[in-house]
């Protein structure tokens, strides 16, 4: 039996769909937007107000504020009332606190309208610990929001925080609840009675899934589930091989601790162009001509390859890497496909839309000589052999840039910034890393998107595919243009 147990509201202890959908038609037609029927605006039961308005209907920041304080007019009016606790929700509570437990409410949902509808339901007197998000918008991250409420529970019981964590569990219908869990290491434990996406929360890495609310009491209040415990004892040992440095506090050894990965590979790189150069004198002193440019590939791709493998060995145990949860989904499929074709179509966009715009303006501003220059610079060279090439430019350097600054990179700033922070500042880094204008905005917006899709999917092979994809788009379309 669990003795910690943590709750998320909407889709978990009561059905929300009237009042948020109806709501959000309300925000929606505000905004000047003609909303669909609320069985069509589930999506919205779950995750913080403003992601939901940016993600489906392409707001900025700005305008998703608006729509969340006109949804909370006529939420803090009527739409919250509008809500049905789901049948066995208060004997499950009852019980559980019979049974000595100590029970939190973890809601993205603001945290007035959450007393205030327990207090309507009168399952209040339930819950020792009550947390939600601000109306200001702060902690409206699941993470944040089960990290505040663990601290909160713990605080009203003895031993110390493993041994509590082990009896410890969060429950939840939406992916956002797993991942609120998985952020502080607890058992997670979902709902498909809920508002989930087909697939989301097995997806997401959930320990158990009830589909009733007895399955749910069996899971919470029984004995020791096995599958349960195993999962626990998995993360426990994953945790035990990763030995994830901690964040420094000071300003200067932060900013070192998120660059770092970045200086190693630097000098990993260079201590390997010695090595090689040094192995392969020999053969470059037989080379010339014709002949010195498949030899000069060949030296990239044993450094760069010799390179990746090192910086692997080096923070495979240090650092978590999410690598193929993407082949798990039920429609990979679909979304291999769909990256694919995304790769092709914004590589070759970019290019021609970059290229149209520096031949308007870089003659202006260069002579002869230094125009050609600055377009040799920024593609491919033509002399590569394509097999080679293939291998260096569509295989080797984008699994090494993308174990770089989709993987260390952006694993060691997300500790210390947002999500939307990291995704930008590592694009930034990716462009620098390019080395010239025109290649560098074309690396730090493509890598915008490798940002988003590595969070989207939390899976490196999905960043790494597109790369592979808009390399080879245009590697080979160059080759035999």
């Amino acid at each position: 039996m669990y003795k910690y147990i943590l709750f998320d509201l909407d889709g978990t202890i009561s059905d929300p769909k009237q009042g948020i959908c109806t709501s959000v038609q309300y925000a929606l037609k505000k905004c000047g937007i003609e909303p669909p029927d609320i069985d069509e605006l589930t999506a919205f039961i779950g995750p913080p107000l403003k992601d939901s308005f940016m993600e489906f209907y392409r707001m900025n920041e700005e305008d998703a504020l608006k729509a969340v304080g006109y949804y909370r007019e006529r939420f803090g009016d009527v739409g919250w009332s509008e809500n049905e606790i789901y049948p066995g929700i208060p004997e499950l509570l009852k019980e559980a606190k019979a049974k000595g437990a100590r029970l939190a409410i973890a809601s993205s949902k603001p945290t007035v309208f959450v007393e205030k509808i327990l207090k309507y339901f009168k399952i209040n007197r339930y819950f020792d610990v009550v947390i939600g998000s601000e109306l200001d918008g702060s902690r409206s991250k699941k993470e944040e929001i089960v990290e505040e409420a663990l601290k909160q529970l713990y605080a009203k019981g003895s031993g110390d925080t493993a041994e509590k964590k082990a009896l410890t569990a969060m429950v939840g219908d939406r992916k956002f609840d797993i991942e609120g869990a998985r952020a502080q290491d607890v058992d997670a434990i979902g709902v498909s009675y809920g508002y989930q996406e087909p697939g989301e929360l097995s997806a997401a890495g959930a320990d158990a899934i009830a589909a009733t609310v007895d399955e749910l009491k069996e899971l919470l209040l029984g004995g020791e589930d096995k599958e349960i415990r195993d999962k626990r004892l998995k993360r426990i040992e994953k945790d035990e091989k990763t030995d994830l440095p901690k964040v420094p506090t000071q300003p200067f050894l932060r900013a070192l601790y998120m660059l770092s990965p970045f200086v190693v590979y630097f000098v990993v790189l260079q201590i390997m162009w010695r090595v090689v150069l040094w192995l392969t004198k020999p053969m470059a002193a037989l080379s010339s001509g014709k002949e010195s440019r498949p030899l000069s590939v060949l030296i990239s791709i044993l450094v760069m390859g010799t390179t990746a493998l090192i910086l692997w060995l080096i923070y495979r145990r240090r650092e978590y890497m999410h690598f193929l949860p993407l082949w798990k989904k039920k429609d990979v499929l679909k979304k291999v496909l769909y990256i694919i074709v995304m790769g092709a179509a914004l590589s070759a966009l970019l290019n021609m839309l970059l290229t149209w715009a520096a031949q308007l303006i870089v003659p202006h501003i260069m002579s002869g000589a230094n125009v050609k220059k600055f377009f040799d610079a920024a593609t491919y060279d033509r002399t590569t052999p394509l097999w080679e090439g293939i291998v260096l430019y569509v295989m080797i350097s984008p699994l090494l840039e993308e174990l770089v600054f989709r993987w260390l990179l952006k694993e060691r700033i997300g500790r210390v910034f947002s999500r939307e922070i990291t995704i930008v500042l590592t694009a930034v880094f990716f462009g620098f890393y390019h080395g010239n204008v025109l290649q560098g905005i074309y690396a730090f917006l493509m890598g915008l998107v490798m940002g988003h899709l590595v969070y989207k999917e939390e899976a490196l092979i999905a960043p790494l595919l597109f790369h592979m994809t808009a390399n080879a788009f245009i590697f080979i379309s160059s080759y035999f243009s």
